[in-house]
């Protein structure tokens, strides 16, 4: 079969390359080679009015986070030369309305959304003069100065990645001259709503945040309709003064949704301020300085370059292996944001291909986590009849628990099941099995994917159609993920995702696991007999009776070309029907939006051609990517997954495998 057997970092390629009985030691000044990837911003005032360069918005902020506390800096939008705004939210607080209740209404972005949290303003005693800010990519901080028409305010802001000794962001200030001892801090609480509130008249809204002091921490208290609550605790130091000069250090913890969270989220203040600043700040740059040195690239053009790295930075400020999966927004939730959730369909995926070429699996073990940790919610997707050997994802969308409920896309019965999408399973098992590729950790494969994707498998078996007069095994109407046109029977997405996962299972069984698996001949017949793709004169279609004819910008009709790899790159004509179909594509591009790009670069790298996978890269960067590297669609329709996905097409520009061997 095809495998991607991708090295695990570029630098460990190289030193691998070269035989020598003197150690091979890679010897970075990492400091001043990621320093040129930092974001820089600098801003000005004048008579009140501020610079066009100035950061309003949240796709012009700098960024922290801890793979679940995050906080996004910029100037205040309502006063933009009088004070700064601290957004700070958790990828950790879901709302977690109860099945049944009267205020539920069987749609997880009613009943189990991802919540808001609030922000801090920073108010000046004058009004800005000059400002700049800067997000230094080593040691995983933020620092800024400003000049105000009474003094000077500088900052140094990082979320705290020793968040096993205090779950907690920081922000230290140094204030001078009319600014000493004369800067206001203001904490606005969110309300704890869905952003889809406003669209459904009968919503109940969660009580009022409640405010409280803990020990002499200030505490936000929101209760939800369940019993539980989450909570915001802060406590701000006074360092003292001198010489006209005052310091402080704000301390702030979000606990996820427990019980207590008010008592949570000031223990770990308490913890923070028992550590202190510098022990902290230590720590906390010890632990990225580690999680750098693990694999090294480097690029020809310094733009691609920086982006790449500024993605590894947002990747592990996003998510960690103990900590939340990286969904839409990961830890900076975007006020009005219509994605408070998961993405099935594509977006959860292409987050997390560039952690294992990179080597940062660690980083990547929070999505087989969710995967293990939810195997009964995705049990309960399938109907009843297939549960005893059947999983699936949800079909479109869902919360942290994985499970599909009447929001989008959904099956009969609100389930996933033909005809809506039933791939998005498969899908994610080839990231786990890409995990394990990387780790060979046996157990990771026995004891999690291989159940995992046996089910996934098995879910197909049982309606897949074998009416006997061809022999020929097909696949009922399914869905092909945003297709705005017709279904039809043997969509290729399905065709793909069912091929690659009974040959990945059957290997898995018989090569590695040597498992006396009973439903072996099962999946081995169905793999020989599985229908060939449905094409036409231009290449893949839809599904078997549906061309590709309507501009669209994913591309599941795709699959065997990437991310699956299926396509015998040796084979002259699977070749040619590869680029038609990608040329056809792309060539009907009025609905295309910037998450095709990456996926186009690594098709190009794939088909060889080069200019093409790297022009992608910068048509992306020129016309979609934000000033801060996120990518939205829609003014707060944050997409969490293009940048990283871009990351990836940027190694796989450099090191590509296939079954014949690596691609340098």
């Amino acid at each position: 079969m095809a495998a991607f057997l991708r090295c695990v970092s570029i630098s460990a390629l190289c030193l691998a390359a070269v035989r020598t009985e003197t150690p091979v030691k890679l010897d970075i000044d990492w400091e001043s080679f990621l320093s040129r990837a930092d974001l820089v911003w600098g801003w000005s005032s004048q008579a009140g009015q501020a610079s066009s360069t100035t950061p309003k918005l949240w796709y012009h902020s700098s960024f922290v986070g801890n793979g679940a506390l995050g906080m996004m800096i910029r100037c205040n939008p309502s006063n933009p030369t009088k004070s700064l705004y601290f957004s700070v939210s958790s990828s950790a607080v879901w709302d977690d309305r109860q099945p049944g209740a009267k205020y539920t209404r069987n749609n997880f972005v009613l009943d189990r959304p991802r919540l808001p949290s609030g922000h801090f303003l920073l108010t000046f005693s004058g009004d800005t003069r000059k400002a700049s800010m800067r997000l230094h990519l080593w040691d995983a901080e933020v620092t800024g100065t400003v000049n105000t028409t009474q003094g000077t305010v500088m900052f140094r802001a990082f979320a705290n990645s020793r968040y096993d000794i205090a779950d907690s962001m920081l922000i230290e200030l140094n204030a001078t001259g009319g600014e000493a001892g004369k800067t206001v801090w203001e904490w606005v609480p969110a309300p704890a709503d869905s952003t889809w509130a406003t669209r459904d008249k009968t919503y109940v809204h969660n009580p009022p945040p409640e405010q409280s002091v803990i020990n002499g921490i200030n505490v936000t208290t929101q209760r939800h309709l369940s019993g539980n609550s989450h909570a915001l605790a802060f406590r701000i130091e006074d360092l003292g003064s001198q010489n006209g000069t005052s310091w402080s250090v704000m301390h702030i913890s979000i606990s996820p949704v427990v019980k207590d969270g008010a008592t949570l989220a000031a223990k770990n203040v308490m913890q923070s301020m028992q550590t202190g600043l510098n022990g902290l700040a230590a720590l906390h740059r010890d632990w990225w300085h580690q999680y750098y040195s693990v694999s090294f690239l480097t690029f020809n053009d310094t733009r691609i370059e920086s982006f790449y790295w500024i993605q590894m930075y947002k990747l592990a400020s996003g998510t960690r292996s103990d900590r939340i999966v990286y969904d839409l927004m990961g830890p900076w939730f975007i006020d009005g944001t219509g994605w408070p959730d998961l993405h099935w369909d594509l977006n959860v995926q292409l987050t997390y291909y560039p952690l294992f070429t990179s080597n940062r699996l660690s980083i990547a073990e929070s999505l087989h986590k969710l995967l293990d940790n939810n195997l009964e919610h995705l049990i309960e997707n399938v109907p009843q009849q297939y549960r005893n050997d059947s999983a699936a994802a949800p079909s479109g969308a869902s919360s942290l628990e994985c499970l599909e409920t009447c929001y989008w896309n959904y099956g009969p019965d609100c389930l996933t099941a033909p005809p809506t999408v039933v791939g998005n399973l498969l899908w994610t098992c080839q990231l786990y099995w890409l995990h394990y590729r990387y780790s060979l950790n046996t157990s990771l494969l026995s004891d999690g994917l291989y159940p995992l994707l046996s089910r996934a498998v098995n879910f197909y078996t049982h309606f897949q159609v074998d009416n006997g007069s061809d022999h020929v095994i097909h696949l009922p109407i399914t869905f092909s993920p945003e297709y705005p046109g017709p279904k039809g029977p043997d969509t290729n997405y399905d065709l793909a995702l069912y091929r690659w996962g009974l040959k990945t299972i059957v290997h898995i069984a018989k090569d590695l696991l040597h498992k006396n698996e009973p439903r072996l001949s099962v999946w081995e017949d169905s793999l020989a007999r599985l229908t060939d793709y449905p094409v036409d004169q231009n290449g893949y279609m839809i599904a078997r009776g549906v061309p590709f004819a309507i501009s669209h910008r994913h591309f599941s009709h795709l699959f065997m070309v990437w991310p699956l790899n299926l396509v015998d790159w040796s084979n002259k004509s699977e070749v040619n029907l590869a680029e038609k179909s990608v040329d056809h594509w792309i060539g009907m591009g009025s609905s295309l939006t910037g998450f095709c790009r990456p996926a186009v670069s690594v098709m190009s790298s794939l088909m060889g051609r080069r200019h093409s996978a790297f022009s992608n890269i910068t048509f992306l960067l020129d016309k979609y990517i934000l000033p801060n590297t996120f990518y939205h669609e829609g003014e707060n329709g944050e997409c969490g997954e293009t940048p990283p996905m871009a990351a990836s097409a940027i190694q796989d520009m450099m090191l590509l495998s296939s079954k014949d061997g690596l691609w340098v």
